[in-house]
Order: structure tokens, then C-alpha cells, then sequence
């Protein structure tokens, strides 16, 4: 077994699961409302337009969202999954203009396609680097089980395969690597060299991915701040003086990196700061009062959707180094405070509770250093395979019964709304999956037979090829774009990334100036 997971089969047995899976399940779904059309809308105006009217892309219901002081119409959702997403975008433009100029619309297939695969690239990297966050914690087998229960026990699933066009998986990536590499460095696994730089572009990443992303400033606060306490403490003022000068590069790059955001707000808004979501996202209190119910809900409470992450939560108080203990403990304390005044605390419309897919990284550490151990033992081998199989299947069921919500597998006014759903109709689902298998495999409503995962659309008898442009993308790039990674990563490619980050923070200085140009 050791030989095939981590030898030289390992980039064949990668990329043959990857390619199942994207025949199997990837079917990204066409409901275009709010979220998904605000993110494709800054990526397809400024480039196919011009301009920052987003009018004409974004599709919110009937819904008439206000005017700003500019006369364009305002975006409360972050320019970062677009700006990542962008390349993809450009390569399709590129490639339709050549072959078809009067289709290079930004709304063709081919632009959803790859727009779609490589935000699901994304998210499936990030699982590579959850991986390396596992092993830091537990033996192969256990990060192994690990990755996957936090792919398919988890919403994150659901955002790669089926609902990419969402900031989610991009912002599991880069949550990842700023988890990954804050370790590295409070264990002295890594050089400081690049301290400021690394830490600067990726707290900036998660912050212009997801609002809630500074939240994940503790990491650079615990590791600077642990540093200068030791440099004063024994009267180090060389490394006091190379440490402020670490903090001093690490802010200039996050503001470089955000940069874009600051320019979109300025254009919309009239203003460089703002503040992106409306008063009636949060509570009107100075409390949270829905703190509670993001644990025992039954519509979306993570007892009832993700226990998963709260098996992991109870495992955060196992992790050896105390610094990382305690500032990821304060980290996933403060993001679920945060949540506890959302008004939306049960991820508004979207599948699961999905405002933890970000933390992940922290939760997937504590459960290997929950588990780790006990799994050892033939007899915890067995308990853990078990649970692992059923938190699966339990999110199997959850996916499956809120696509077909519409066939009646819920009440789906109760879900939008965030009433309680109670738990029959969980266990009505999984009874009618265990009796009638073959509706795994059936068509997802209100979604386009363009959009239905590969198989499903073979089984279902269709011949049109232009029903398998956008699946089939990701179903023949996926085992490529695998083996790719794979084989750089065994290259040490990796000890490229101070010269990689730098050309992210170009790319982004560079979407700022074009932003102040459009229009």
C-alpha cells in the first residue's frame, strides 16, 4: 500500500480518481442568482465591456439592488475569486476569439467551462495542501482519511463538483496555505527569510477571497509577536530591527495585494473603504444571537449537517505546540462569533454549512490529532473507518435531498428561510436512496442538461456533444492538471513560491491599474 500511495503510482492512481470524479459528480449547476453572477460579472465586464456596470451580467431575482454615488450598481462580494478565476477567463477568451470571434461573448461555453474547472482546481489543490497540514499531525493513513472526509463529509464537495463558480474552493486554498505555512514556521520547519512576504500576500489573499479572511491575522500576529518576545527578552536588537522589518514587508504586501479591491470600491463607491456587507447581514445586537444555532439547528446546524468539523473543533486542544493551539482556538472562535451575528448564519441559500469550508485546515489538524493515535490500534482502525463512512454517506444524503428539494425531499421554503427543518425528512431520504440506488445518478433539477455531471447525461441517452462541453472540460483537464502538480511538486518546484508570490502581487498591482482605467 505504501508503495502505491506515496510511490511512483501515485500520480497514475491520482489522477485516475480525479478523472471519476469528475465524470461521476461534476455537474456544475446554472443558477446564476446573486453570488455566482456578481463573481462572473467582475471578471466579464472589465474584459468583454470595459466598464464596471455590472448590470448586464448579474441576474438577482427580480430583485433591485440600489445605485451608488457613481450611477453604477453596488457589489458586496469580493473581487478576489474573480481576479484568481481571471486567467481561465483569458484563456478562453482567447481561445474563442480565434476560433469563433462572434461567440468571444464571455458568456459561451467555453468561458463557463474553464472559469469552472479552475475554480474547482483550486479546491482540489487545497487538498493537497491539507494533506501536508495533516502529515505535519498523523501518519499517512490517517491525513489520507483526513482529506478525504473534509472533501466528502463536508459542503466542500458540493462547491467543487457542483457549485464552483462560488468563492469557496479558492478560498480553502488559500486558507490552507497560510495554516500550512504559519506551522511551518512556529515549528522552525522553514526559513524566516521570506517571513513578511509569504505571510503579507496570503493574509491579503484570504482577506480579498472572503471578508471573514482578516480573521486569520492571528497567524502572523502569534508567530511576529512570539519572535519579538524572545528578540527583547534576551536584548536581541538586530532581531528586533529584522523582525520589524519582516512586519513592515508583510503590511506593504498586503496592501498590494488587496489593492484591487480598493480601486473596484472606489469606482463603485466613490470611496476606497467601505463597508462591504449591508446592516441587515448582522443582528441589530451586542450579542451574537444566533451563536447557538449554528451548533444544533436543524437547518444547518453543524451537529445536524457538518459534525465532521466538530469532531475536528474538540481536536484543535490536542495540537502539542501551544502557540498554534491557542491561536487557532482564538481564530475558529472569532469566525464563529462572526457568524453568530449573521442574520444569514445558515449560509443563506447556498448547500451545507458552508461558512466553515475556510476552516477546514484548522479543524482537519485537530482531527488527525484527535484520532491520530486511536487509529493506530486495529481496533480504532475499524471505529474510525466506520465513522468515516458514515459522515459520508450522511452528506451524500444532505447534497442529494437539497438538489431534489424541488421532488419534495424537503421543505425548501423552511431551508431558505432558515426555519428548523427537523430530522424525518433526513432519515425519509437516506431510506429512499437505500431503496430505489439509481436516484444517485438521477438529473439535477434546474439545471441545464449542459450542466449534469458526464455519466448522467450517458445514462440519460444524450448524443448532443455541446451537452458535455462544460463537464467534459473538467473531466479531460482534471488527470492532466494532476499529474502536473504531482510532477512539479516532486521537482521542488515548490522552492520557487518567494518568485511565485511575487508575480501574484504584480498580477494583482496590475488589475488595480486596469480597474482604474475601464470605463
Amino acid at each position: 500500500m505504501k508503495s502505491l500511495v506515496g510511490g511512483k503510482w501515485a500520480p497514475i492512481l491520482v489522477s485516475v480518481a480525479g478523472f471519476l470524479g469528475m465524470i461521476i459528480f461534476y455537474g456544475p449547476t446554472d443558477n446564476w442568482a446573486w453570488d455566482p453572477s456578481y463573481y462572473f460579472a467582475q471578471i466579464r465586464s472589465p474584459i468583454i465591456e470595459n466598464d464596471l456596470d455590472f448590470r448586464n451580467e448579474t441576474q438577482t431575482l427580480g430583485i433591485v439592488t440600489k445605485v451608488t454615488v457613481t450611477g453604477l450598481q453596488g457589489s458586496s462580494w469580493p473581487i478576489g475569486p474573480s481576479i484568481l478565476w481571471s486567467p481561465f477567463f483569458l484563456l478562453a477568451h482567447l481561445f474563442v476569439s480565434i476560433i469563433n470571434p462572434a461567440k468571444a461573448t464571455g458568456f459561451s461555453s467555453p468561458y463557463i467551462a474553464l472559469v469552472s474547472f479552475g475554480s474547482a482546481m483550486y479546491g482540489l489543490a487545497g487538498l493537497f495542501v491539507l494533506y501536508k497540514i495533516c502529515r505535519h499531525y498523523g501518519s499517512k493513513d490517517i491525513s489520507i482519511l483526513t482529506v478525504l472526509l473534509s472533501l466528502a463529509a463536508t459542503p466542500l464537495f458540493y462547491y467543487i463538483f457542483r457549485q464552483p463558480l462560488m468563492a469557496h474552493s479558492t478560498g480553502f486554498l488559500v486558507a490552507a496555505l497560510l495554516f500550512l505555512y504559519f506551522i511551518l514556521l512556529m515549528e522552525h520547519q522553514t526559513s524566516r527569510k521570506w517571513s513578511g512576504l509569504i505571510l503579507g500576500v496570503l493574509l491579503g489573499l484570504n482577506f480579498l477571497v472572503r471578508w471573514s479572511g482578516i480573521l486569520f491575522i492571528i497567524f502572523p500576529i502569534t508567530f511576529f509577536s512570539s519572535q519579538m518576545i524572545k528578540a527583547i527578552r534576551v536584548k536581541e536588537t538586530i532581531e528586533v530591527r529584522y523582525l520589524v522589518g519582516q512586519i513592515f514587508v508583510a503590511v506593504a504586501c498586503f496592501g498590494l495585494i488587496i489593492s484591487p479591491q480598493l480601486v473596484l470600491w472606489q469606482r463603485l463607491y466613490a470611496n476606497f473603504l467601505v463597508i462591504p456587507q449591508a446592516s441587515t447581514t448582522f443582528v441589530a445586537s451586542i450579542l451574537p444571537l444566533n451563536l447557538l444555532k449554528i451548533f444544533i439547528d436543524t437547518n444547518r446546524g453543524l451537529l445536524f449537517w457538518c459534525p465532521f468539523v466538530l469532531i475536528g473543533m474538540l481536536g484543535i486542544f490536542r495540537i502539542s505546540n501551544l502557540g498554534i493551539r491557542l491561536s487557532t482556538f482564538i481564530c475558529l472562535i472569532s469566525q464563529i462569533v462572526l457568524i453568530g451575528y449573521r442574520t444569514d448564519w445558515y449560509s443563506g441559500g447556498g448547500f451545507g454549512a458552508r461558512y466553515f469550508i475556510e476552516l477546514l485546515p484548522l479543524v482537519a489538524a485537530g482531527f488527525v490529532c484527535l484520532t491520530g493515535g486511536f487509529s493506530i490500534k486495529p481496533l480504532g482502525r475499524v471505529c474510525v473507518a466506520i465513522l468515516a463512512l458514515v459522515l459520508i454517506v450522511h452528506q451524500s444524503v444532505l447534497v442529494f435531498a437539497v438538489e431534489q428539494a424541488i421532488n419534495g425531499w424537503l421543505e425548501f421554503g423552511k431551508y431558505l428561510r432558515g426555519e428548523p427543518l427537523g430530522l424525518h425528512w433526513q432519515i425519509d431520504s437516506f431510506l429512499r436512496l437505500v431503496k430505489n440506488p439509481g436516484l444517485w445518478l438521477a438529473p439535477q433539477p434546474y439545471v441545464g442538461q449542459a450542466r449534469q455531471a458526464v455519466l448522467v447525461n450517458l445514462l440519460a441517452g444524450v448524443r448532443n456533444y455541446r451537452d458535455y462541453i462544460i463537464p467534459g472540460a473538467a473531466v479531460v483537464l482534471t488527470p492532466s492538471a494532476l499529474i502536473a502538480g504531482l510532477w512539479m511538486r516532486k521537482r521542488k518546484y515548490t522552492l520557487h513560491i518567494p518568485a511565485i508570490l511575487i508575480g501574484v502581487i504584480v498580477y494583482m498591482v496590475g488589475w488595480s491599474v486596469y480597474l482604474m482605467l475601464v470605463g
